[in-house]
This record gives C-alpha cells, sequence and structure tokens, in this order.
C-alpha cells in the first residue's frame, strides 16, 4: 500500500481518504491534512470527517457540508467512532506525521510507500545473500516470491516463520533458492504437457521468449541470447519483406552468431509414404524450416556490414559475429514417430545436415525433465 498526497498550497496538502466505516451505500471517512505548522511543527496534521453516499456510478460523494453557524441554542451535534475505528485512525494518522516529520510539504502529487515491518524483516535477511535475492527478483521467478512474501506476511504465525527463516544457515538458503528454480522448472513442464498438440506457431514463440535460457541448453558451448524477432535482413526497395528469425544467440567468446528458428510440436517431421522400402523421406514442412533459417543466415551475412554501420550511427554495439553461424530448428515431436523406420529415417537425414541442427520438442522440454532431477537429487 502506498499514500498519495495531493499538494493544495505550498504550506499544505490532502492525503488519501481514511475509511473507517463503511455499507454498501454509506460510508465515513476522515480526510487527513499535513500542514506546516509553524507556531508548533510537531502539530502538524488535522483535518475532517466526512459522511459519504455511494452514487450509481460507483463514486463516492460527501454529503452537503452541515452550517455549524445555524444550529439554534438547544442543538447539538455528536459523532460517535467505536474502538476499532478510534485505533485505525490512530495508526493512520502515525503514518502522516510519519510523513511530514521526514518530507515535510510538497508540491504537486506524490507517493509515500507505507512500510510493512515483516516484509523489511524478510528484506533484511537478504542483506548477507544479494545473490539470492536478485536471482528471486528475475522475471521467471517475482510471482513465487510475491505469493511467497504475502503468504508468510498474511499468515497467523507470521512471526515464527520471520523468527525461523532469520536462522537459516548458508547451505539452506541456497536449498531455497534451489526450491525455488524447481518451482517454475517444474511448471515449464505442466505447460509443456498440457499443450503438446498446440499447433500455435506465436505459443510457442512467446513461451520460450519468456523463458529464454531453455535454448541455451542446447549447446556444449556457453550461448548468451541477443534478441528475438531479429532482423537479418532481406528487405526489398520499398522498404518490405524483412526477414526476422525468432530467436539469434551468439557465442560470448567468439561472438558467433546463432539463429534458431522455432515451429510446433505439431510440425510433421517425416512423409508417411516411403520413399523405398523402409525410407522414408524428409516432410515438406520440416524441409521448409530448415531453407528458411538457412536463408536467415545468407541474408544475416550479405547484411551484417550494413547492419554494423547502422549500430555504429545509432550508437549502439552489435553484440554478434557471423563468422559461421550455427542455425537451429526446433520442431516437431521425436515421439510421434512410431515406427522403427521412421526413427532411422528422420535421425539419418538430421544428421547428415552439416549447418543445421534439428531438435523436437520432446527432446527440448526432456532437458528441462534432465535439470529438475539434477536439482533434487
Amino acid at each position: 500500500m502506498n499514500l498519495i498526497i495531493k499538494s493544495t498550497s505550498r504550506n499544505s496538502g490532502i492525503g488519501d481518504d481514511i475509511i473507517l466505516r463503511q455499507t454498501e451505500s454509506t460510508r465515513l471517512v476522515f480526510r487527513p491534512e499535513i500542514v506546516n505548522n509553524t507556531s508548533n511543527s510537531n502539530a502538524s496534521i488535522k483535518g475532517s470527517f466526512n459522511f459519504q453516499k455511494k452514487r450509481k456510478n460507483g463514486n463516492w460523494e460527501d454529503h452537503k457540508e452541515f452550517e455549524n453557524n445555524k444550529l439554534r441554542a438547544d442543538e447539538w451535534i455528536k459523532l460517535t467512532i467505536n474502538t476499532e475505528e478510534t485505533l485505525k485512525l490512530f495508526n493512520e494518522l502515525k503514518k502522516y506525521y510519519k510523513v511530514h516529520e521526514e518530507y515535510g510539504v510538497r508540491q504537486g502529487s506524490y507517493t509515500i510507500y507505507k512500510a510493512n515491518p515483516e516484509l523489511e524483516k524478510i528484506l533484511s535477511l537478504f542483506e548477507s545473500n544479494n545473490k539470492i535475492f536478485t536471482q528471486l527478483l528475475d522475471d521467471d521467478k517475482s510471482d513465487v516470491l510475491e505469493k511467497t512474501l504475502e503468504w508468510i506476511v498474511n499468515n497467523e504465525n507470521s512471526d515464527k516463520m520471520l523468527d525461523k527463516l532469520s536462522k537459516l544457515q548458508g547451505n539452506e538458503l541456497d536449498q531455497l533458492n534451489t526450491l525455488v528454480g524447481l518451482t517454475n522448472l517444474k511448471k515449464l513442464l505442466v505447460i509443456w504437457e498440457a499443450n503438446k498438440d498446440n499447433d500455435l506457431e506465436k505459443f510457442w514463440q512467446d513461451l520460450l521468449k519468456e523463458h529464454t535460457w531453455i535454448l541455451s541448453q542446447l549447446f556444449s558451448n556457453p550461448t548468451v541470447l541477443i534478441d528475438n524477432e531479429v532482423y537479418v535482413g532481406g528487405k526489398t526497395t520499398s522498404n518490405d519483406n524483412g526477414k526476422l528469425v525468432d530467436f539469434l544467440y551468439a557465442n560470448p567468446f567468439s561472438k558467433d552468431a546463432v539463429l534458431i528458428e522455432i515451429k510446433t510440436p505439431t510440425t510433421p517431421l517425416i512423409n508417411n509414404a516411403q520413399y523405398r522400402t523402409g525410407v522414408y523421406s524428409a516432410h515438406k514442412e520440416l524441409i521448409g524450416a530448415i531453407t528458411q533459417v538457412l536463408t536467415y543466415k545468407g541474408a544475416l551475412q550479405k547484411e551484417y556490414s550494413n547492419i554494423l554501420v547502422n549500430n555504429i550511427n545509432n550508437g549502439r554495439n552489435t553484440e554478434f559475429d557471423v563468422i559461421n553461424p550455427i542455425c537451429v530448428v526446433i520442431a516437431g515431436r521425436f515421439d510421434n514417430l512410431k515406427e522403427i523406420s521412421h526413427k532411422h529415417s528422420f535421425e539419418l537425414y538430421r544428421k547428415e545436415l552439416k549447418t543445421v541442427i534439428v531438435i523436437t520438442f520432446d527432446e527440448l522440454f526432456k532437458k528441462v525433465e534432465n535439470l529438475i532431477d539434477l536439482l533434487e537429487k
């Protein structure tokens, strides 16, 4: 949560309404105001109680202000708030006093984040182990971190759990890090199992874009992601028909490029009809994907000098080279090859491809499964 304060003058600012009591159609709020009190700097908060009604559009609107000067001698006003409402008002106003003490009154609209003691304790746990905290904030793990912290803070025994966490040793923190990684790996396998027959190419491109580390597991040499949907040349004089490879990786040492083209698990790998007895030719979809990525390679090599100059002119570094780029096609499923002769024909075909690596989706996700087994040991 956070406090939003809007200045009303150089020396005052209105804060969020503090909701003390609410029904479906009415509520009682206290509207705090931070002020620079020149006569007593400690007395920096004032405000008003307001009754509100809910309009049909869902917005809350203050009741018409009552004019005290119209009270007769025998009339009076009494506003009662119960103990819980009083405590809430007290706790919320303490935050506004603290805001004024630390920041004073600022001009414009600004946001002050409210402190959460439990979260502060958790953050302090990672001060001596910044590596695990940085990894937890990774896009692939941040969702797990958020849900874990929410569970701890909202749990009735949060103090006991926090105390236990504070006593974790270094090796136990490493185990916690491993568990977070395992959670994401297993979640990825669940997605794979549920989508083996998904024939939407964009689905697989987006999934692997979200988990690009999977693709780096394909190579014996280290690789780093340069970008996805990368222009590799091929535009006409009308500035159209540019070629975009799905993923561009590079060896961090030699900088030599790696072009990866993603198809789908449903992409057929071989023709069902025999070419000769026990011999099956590669399917046109697979041949087309291979030709496509090789075309991208040729275009990239041809256009590399132009890309290099363009990057220099725009103040960008070119993080890859085109010494002899590797081409990869990810397509189909090996387990769809039911007959031994089908498997032999596919394996013979792809092993003879000198400059293109063909890997199936089930082989790719088998690497994820193997990584889970390794982490669980």
